[in-house]
């Protein structure tokens, strides 16, 4: 099974000797397919399943990077790796259920662009099956290599396209550019340990957002823990694998339909309401979406009339959206009285994926902020498509796009410091109410204000108050924006910040670290005078003069571990009040206190 490549070079007069051949024979038919689920991360449906070798303890090869590097010594990897696809074909497509998922097979960096794709006519036995090929970054990419050229011939021969291990390979963010893949597959190096790491999660969320913003789809590899899950969720990431959903397992009959675990999870947890999903429900279009094969003269039905849409979304064969056609850029033929003529004229493409623009890409469950931060992309004028469960389920247009813009404005506006443009009480309070529920996860909860703040406001003038508060709001800003957190102003010189899902010891040491950096910083908002001295002379608040130390700031760290019942905001408030003497009289200006 899957060997007919083989048999196939025998007769090649540049194929390697027959003695080798026959080698690899004999190794291939110890090789056969474990599948691992591919699944969307808020409904638990599998998207698809990637192909994964086993049975190479009965080859001379440790795992398939040997085997590969094997192949590709001897001068038959492209070979190899077209009999080793073939026959992982073959093995997914005699299980039932295989036509409602996509099946992921990997690519040798070395192999791309060189293979004329050898294995097509096993594929075209199987019609519907959707494949789509993993580049892994492990290995590099031979320089000669053309990769949009070669991505577009993947594509015109019905193919999907993935970066595999993305970020601990030889290309990284070049190769992504390049590229232009349907998915991102973020390696499982920044997903380990991710609810604990302010650093991976900035560098995932960054990716992310740029993924999105240009129609790319993102997978986290290796999800171990459900912390790990929900951190990636959260995030932003579109699908999940790893073996807290499923390890890949040999000898299936039949493929799920959905994962219980992920449904499990999305379940059970009570951190996020429905709020989001129902408002994108609400204003979402629901543009009846093309086929990408169908001919390009349905343009010319679907734009015409006075009520008709100004962009067309168009879906492959499951129903994932590839893109948009803009009806603006077919005026010349809608509007011709020879436009269907036009439209069917070669020159102008082979069909609908020829007249695509990619376009931003949203979640129906992705949190607002999220769906307007894509929306700031230039990519973004036209709307955003929205997804659910991985296929297409409306369109968002710029007017409603930036009617969301307008009421998140609003919303934000009513309870935010003129000053600092951080979130006030209201949303304070409303925070440490969820981070209550949030029982799965760690939270510490920090008060912050200054020391020895009214001296100097009086000595220096409001204005020079003003700016140590903006200086300390950008520090905070900075720190919550690395790690996901949440950072508020309550008034005047008092600050709040909520980190989830880290672990102590680091949240601390960060908030460490920004009452060292603040306390540098102010030192240059005093004159040389005093600044040299260490210390300023002004009235007490009884107006009597007395020395005073220079600006600093000061707080408290609730920490909430896991399961922690029983707490209310009243509590919290409590056990701040009653510690913040004790911070401000410490030498670190900070006190930690364990609750719960």
């Amino acid at each position: 099974m899957g060997l007919s490549i083989l048999d196939a070079l025998e007769d090649d007069d540049d194929a390697p000797s027959l003695p080798v051949m026959e080698r690899w024979r004999g190794v291939l038919a110890e090789v056969e397919y474990a599948f691992q689920p591919i699944v969307q991360m808020r409904s638990g449906r599998c998207h698809g399943y990637e192909a994964l070798m086993r049975g190479l303890e009965r080859t001379p090869y440790a795992d398939p990077g040997a085997l590969l590097d094997a192949a590709c010594a001897q001068g038959v990897l492209v070979e190899v790796e077209a009999a080793l696809h073939a026959k992982a074909i073959e093995t997914y497509c005699a299980l039932d259920g295989w036509l409602s998922a996509k099946l992921f097979l990997n690519v040798d960096a070395r192999a791309v662009g060189v293979s004329p794709l050898m294995w097509l006519p096993v594929l075209e036995r199987f019609p519907g099956l959707a494949v789509t090929f993993e580049i892994s970054e492990r290995k590099e990419l031979r320089p000669e290599i053309g990769i949009e050229a070669m991505i577009e011939q993947y594509r015109r021969g019905g193919l999907g396209v993935a970066l595999d291990d993305f970020g601990v390979g030889y290309a990284g963010l070049k190769l992504l550019y390049e590229a232009k893949p349907d998915y991102v597959k973020v390696d499982r190096f920044f997903v380990a340990g991710i609810d604990r790491d302010m650093r991976k999660r900035a560098i995932a969320n960054a990716l992310i957002s740029y993924a999105h913003a240009l129609g790319i789809l993102t997978l986290a590899e290796g999800i171990e823990t459900e912390s790990e899950f929900y951190a990636c969720r959260d995030l932003g990431f579109d699908f999940a694998q790893g073996y807290l959903i499923a390890r890949p397992r040999t000898g299936l009959a039949e493929l799920p339909l959905s994962s219980q675990v992920v449904e499990s999870l999305n379940r059970n947890d009570r951190r996020r309401g429905a709020d989001s999903r129902q408002r994108v429900y609400e204003v979402m279009e629901r543009l009846a979406p093309l086929p990408v094969g169908s001919p390009k003269t349905a343009l010319l039905d679907y734009f015409s009339g006075s009520g008709a849409p100004l962009v067309a979304p168009v879906v492959d064969d499951h129903r994932r959206p590839l893109g948009l056609v803009r009806e603006r850029d077919l005026k010349r033929f809608v509007y011709s009285r020879f436009g269907g003529e036009l439209l069917r004229n070669k020159g102008v493409g082979g069909n609908l994926a020829d007249l695509v623009l990619r376009s931003p890409v949203c979640d129906i469950a992705t949190p607002l902020d999220q769906v307007i931060e894509a929306f700031s992309a230039e990519e973004a004028t036209d709307g955003i498509i929205i997804i659910e469960g991985g296929e297409y389920a409306g369109f968002l247009s710029s007017g409603a796009l930036i009617r969301l813009v307008h009421e998140r404005n609003l919303a934000v506006a009513a309870d935010q410091n003129p000053l600092t443009r951080l979130p006030g009480n209201t949303a304070i309070v409303r925070h440490i109410e969820s981070v209550l529920e949030d029982r799965e996860r760690p939270h510490v909860l920090a008060y912050l204000d200054f020391d020895n703040f009214k001296p100097f406001n009086d000595t220096y003038g409001f204005r020079q108050g003003d700016r140590a508060i903006l200086m300390f709001s950008e520090r905070l800003k900075a720190l919550a924006g690395a790690g996901g957190a949440f950072a508020g102003h309550v008034g005047g010189d008092d600050f709040f910040l909520a980190v989830s899902g880290l672990e102590e010891a680091e949240v601390c040491a960060r908030l460490a670290e920004l009452v060292t950096r603040f306390r540098s910083d102010a030192e240059s908002l005093y004159d040389p005078d005093t600044r040299r001295a260490g210390r300023l002379v002004a009235n007490d608040r009884f107006g009597y003069p007395r020395e005073f130390p220079l600006l600093s700031v000061s707080g408290v760290a609730v920490v909430l571990p896991p399961g922690a019942q029983g707490l209310t905001p009243d509590a919290i408030n409590a056990t701040i009040a009653a510690n913040k003497e004790h911070a401000k009289s410490s030498a670190e200006k900070l006190r930690v206190v364990r609750l719960g």
